[in-house]
């Protein structure tokens, strides 16, 4: 959760009464003062406000918008005295309210306004006193205009702080910027006059904080729009390595470069503008931008001079109009300056992140002090001590980088993660934490350009520690990486996404449907894995004053390890809330660091590690694409991928013995095993001692009997890998996404898609039209399928498009019979037998959204709908915030809108060979 906002901001409150309509008193503002006689676009100050309504934690994402049942806010006229029904309102109803915004800047350049909402009829410590921080969430709409004052269109850029949905002119666009990033604007093309803005209102508490005053929790709403050129312009600053030691602290950078055109830019170079550097594209082939499309442009930098100077870079493109001059070689030049720290204090170092775009940490190698600590207790590598930051706050923040100043000399490699953006990515999870053993993996490159000679660096031995939302990740990460775990101190962390902010405000929904979103969710409820974190030592600490992530969730978390078997120290600071100075590096913070640290040096030397591991340990795992090894056993597949899985290890003198529930598939070291056989399941097993790994597989002859399988033998799964899991399995991405637009009728869905993924993630993504082909490129690939369009419905007859699932059975296909004249949608279920949805040619109809498989463990989204209106609402479902709990497929109909997972027609999870599995929801 982001702090709440402060005081000095509540004095620009506007009030709302949802039961009448409150309006400012006219009086002159910023906006009289601040206009420019050239001015060329602003925002109107009189909104008109409807609100509020019920709204669950991260739930917009399934709809569930009450005036969708009207027709949509979109397209209802103001109307005094008109009534909506709300379960929050007094009365239950409210009416449209107005308030004033206040206009912050309007000049040539672009305009900012903002506006604080809130809605204080409503008895809102009643409502938290009974349902929690999940009574201050809630939705609302408002409505302005964007004013083009200029004579001819206007070429902008619009920002949306805070908003997740907004419509400009009767056109919809899901994503926004709910976290601020303030990285890839929407750009509009705007005619002359006034504009229609309507923007949905959701307010969060992880994103807006659960304090508040008199006046009811709030929502500030900050808008900008800014005049921009048409064409390639830089929209953000160059990420770029710190200078240490006479060489730079990577070998990679990276420009955010947006097409602010309306036809396609091709840049098919860089080169530096000075001589102190050598600057080359990452890609071998050129880089393709769409029109409104934001890309991380990754770039190869070296120094070729000695010293610090600014990077000046020519971006070299070509624009692909209709007018061939067009196409002629253009270029703009853009900047970044380099930090230039001792090679001793913490600096910024830059990789490729595995989804191909360069990202970055902060290093401090081990000082001179602290090597010699080390060498006096072993000769092996140090271990790296991992920081995982907070939400809302990036690791190159002062307040992150120096978090460990207090202990200069601690003998390890300290790396303060960041996981793409100020949010971790996905808080720490799966995007954001392959970005983290990345970040880890460097180390060793950075080792080698800057000529380290000091002591080298342990990639696979981790002391992890993290506050707030990196307190949780840190529990993350150590509870599905336990073997490169040596020690555990989450700070301030909470357990879980939903245990920090309940899901009570969502939809009554049949509890099936429900099971199913939470299940998608497992591998983050980290209260049901404290099994996994046995045998690692761990300090929690926590302030006792702590209105931020309320001390609770340590507590609950030392007692559910404890009913794990396993002891945990415990240091709540009294009076202390959520952050304070030096709250990483407290006395007993010190004390457990260097004890582990030392205890590992200890155990390296001795050859010991792990020996507390493999006496007697247990594993849960909820998906096995997210899971790392424990005790040397890593489960591979689970049976129902739905539910979670567990496997017990004993072990003595004489025997080595396995207990599975609900696994199908692992594999354990060899060197892990004492014993050449092994008892799973009450099967006796024997071991080929030549391999260094040994694979087992349940079910595969007669009956549930466990087997190993040889070497040479192929593992019989479809799904393998990193496609296991719920739908942010797509965020296992090795390369780019590419997104296709397959009929060629949807680029502004296709790059509402690349704009989310670039906000959210800092993820890139091709963009191709039509049926393009996959190829064997590394990334993911992200489908829109218009069906009417894919069947060619003008045709006669009945007319058939599948999207495979397996080679044999498929999944998911779609009919057209023009003599009903209806689209009709079959799944394939696990018995073979099939359920047939239909729908008149021409409704809003029905949508969904799918995974399939593609070689090398890829994976494919299919995006479908039967009318373009549908297919929209399905790419809501594309993994963007985390919470959500998106299944591998959803299949619904034009209720959605209102009732939100309610309504859903069918939905679930495909098993280890692509069949829907049993615990599926399907109408």
């Amino acid at each position: 959760m982001k702090a709440a906002i402060p005081a000095h901001f509540l004095q620009l409150l506007v009030l709302i009464d949802v039961a009448g309509c409150l309006s400012a008193p006219s009086q002159p503002t910023m906006q009289e003062t601040m206009r420019s006689d050239d001015l060329k676009v602003d925002f109107d100050r009189s909104w008109k406000v409807l609100g509020p309504f019920q709204s669950g934690t991260r739930e917009a994402t399934w709809g569930t918008d009450p005036l969708e049942y009207h027709g949509g806010f979109h397209s209802l006229v103001v109307e005094k005295g008109a009534q909506f029904s709300s379960s929050l309102a007094p009365n239950g109803s409210v009416t449209w309210s107005e308030v004033e915004a206040e206009t912050i800047s309007a000049n040539e350049s672009g305009a900012r306004t903002k506006a604080l909402i809130a809605f204080p009829d409503l008895d809102w410590k009643f409502q938290q006193a009974v349902y929690g921080w999940s009574a201050l969430q809630y939705q609302a709409w408002a409505r302005t205009n964007i004013q083009v004052h200029s004579e001819t269109t206007q070429t902008m850029v619009l920002y949306t702080d805070q908003i997740l949905e907004f419509w400009v002119d009767g056109a919809p666009y899901f994503g926004g910027d709910l976290y601020e990033f303030h990285r890839a604007p929407l750009v509009l093309h705007l005619e002359p006059g006034a504009h229609q803005f309507d923007l949905r209102l959701v307010r969060e508490v992880r994103a807006m904080g659960g304090k508040y005053g008199s006046e009811g929790p709030s929502i500030d709403v900050n808008l900008e729009i800014r005049v921009v050129e048409s064409g390639l312009y830089a929209a953000g600053d160059m990420l770029l390595p710190d200078f240490v030691n006479s060489a730079l602290a990577g070998s990679l950078g990276s420009a955010p470069l947006q097409n602010a055109g309306n036809f396609d830019i091709e840049v098919f170079g860089m080169t530096s503008a000075n001589s102190f550097y050598d600057i080359s594209l990452l890609s071998n082939e050129s880089i393709r931008i769409a029109p409104g499309q934001v890309r991380p442009v990754a770039f190869n930098v070296s120094l070729l001079k000695g010293a610090v100077s600014p990077v000046e870079i020519d971006v070299w493109y070509k624009i692909h109009a209709e007018d061939v001059a067009a196409r002629e070689p253009l270029s703009i030049a853009i900047q970044g300056g380099l930090r230039e720290p001792l090679p001793t204090d913490p600096h910024k170092i830059t990789y490729l992140h595995p989804g191909g775009i360069v990202s970055y940490a902060i290093l401090r190698p081990p000082s001179k002090k602290a090597q010699s600590s080390w060498f006096n207790m072993s000769t092996s590598p140090m271990p790296i001590f991992l920081f995982l930051h907070g939400a809302g706050i990036e690791a190159d923040n002062e307040l992150i980088v120096h978090s460990f100043d207090a202990i200069p000399d601690l003998p390890a490699w300290t790396l303060l993660a960041t996981g793409v953006t100020s949010w971790s990515g996905d808080d720490w999870h799966t995007w954001g934490f392959t970005d983290v053993e990345a970040a880890i993996r460097a180390i060793p490159s950075w080792i080698s350009l800057v000529d380290w000679d000091g002591v080298g660096v342990d990639v696979k031995k981790w002391l992890v520690a993290g506050h707030s939302n990196g307190g949780q990740g840190a529990r993350y990460a150590a509870a599905h990486r336990p073997d490169n775990i040596i020690a555990l101190a989450p700070a301030s962390g909470y357990a879980s996404i939903q245990s920090y902010v309940p899901y009570t405000g969502w939809v009554i929904m049949d509890p099936r449907k429900q099971m199913i979103i939470q299940a998608s969710l497992n591998s983050y409820r980290h209260e049901l894995m404290a099994e996994n974190l046995k045998g690692i030592p761990i300090l929690q600490q926590h302030g006792s004053a702590d209105d931020n992530v309320p001390v609770w969730h340590s507590r609950a978390m030392r007692l559910l390890i404890e009913q794990a078997g396993w002891m945990t120290g415990y240091s709540e600071v009294s009076g202390a809330p959520h952050w304070w100075d030096g709250v990483m590096t407290t006395e007993p913070l010190r004390k457990f660091y260097a004890e582990q640290i030392n205890q590992s040096a200890i155990e390296t030397a001795s050859q010991t590690t792990d020996a507390h591991k493999r006496i007697s340990f247990s594993i849960i795992v909820a998906n096995p694409g997210d899971m790392g090894s424990k005790g040397g056993v890593k489960v591979t597949h689970l049976v129902n991928p739905d539910q979670y899985g567990k496997v017990q290890i004993s072990s003595d003198s004489e025997s080595y013995e396995i207990q599975t529930s609900n696994i199908l598939s692992f594999e354990a070291q060899v060197e892990r095993l004492p014993h050449a056989s092994v008892l799973v399941d009450g099967e006796r097993l024997r071991l080929d001692s030549g391999e260094r790994v040994v694979r087992f597989w349940k079910g595969l002859g007669q009956g549930d009997a466990w087997r190993i399988l040889q070497p040479s033998e192929k593992v019989p799964a479809t799904r393998t890998g990193h496609q296991l899991g719920p739908m942010d399995a797509l965020l296992r991405s090795n390369g780019p996404f590419k997104i296709r637009d397959i009929d060629g009728n949807t680029p502004e869905l296709a790059l509402q898609i690349s704009r989310n993924l670039y906000q959210y993630f800092g993820a890139d993504a091709n963009l191709t039209r039509g049926q393009e082909s996959i190829g064997n490129a590394a990334g993911n690939v992200i489908d829109l399928l218009l069906v009417p369009s894919t069947l060619g419905i003008r045709s006669d007859g009945i007319q058939k498009s599948s999207i495979s699932h397996h080679q044999v059975h498929d999944f998911l296909e779609f009919f057209y019979a023009s003599s009903s004249n209806k689209i009709a949608v079959k799944l394939r279920l696990p018995d073979e037998s099939s359920k047939v949805y239909s729908t008149d040619f021409g409704s809003w109809g029905l949508g969904g959204i799918t995974l399939s498989p593609l070689n090398d463990e890829r994976l494919r989204l299919v995006i479908w709908g039967t009318s373009l209106a549908s297919l929209r609402f399905a790419a809501r479902f594309v993994p963007m915030l985390t919470g959500v709990g998106q299944p591998d497929f959803i299949v619904f109909d034009k209720r959605i809108q209102w009732k939100g997972a309610e309504s859903v027609l069918a939905m679930g999870f495909f098993d280890h060979r692509w069949k829907v599995t049993k615990a599926s929801f399907i109408s």
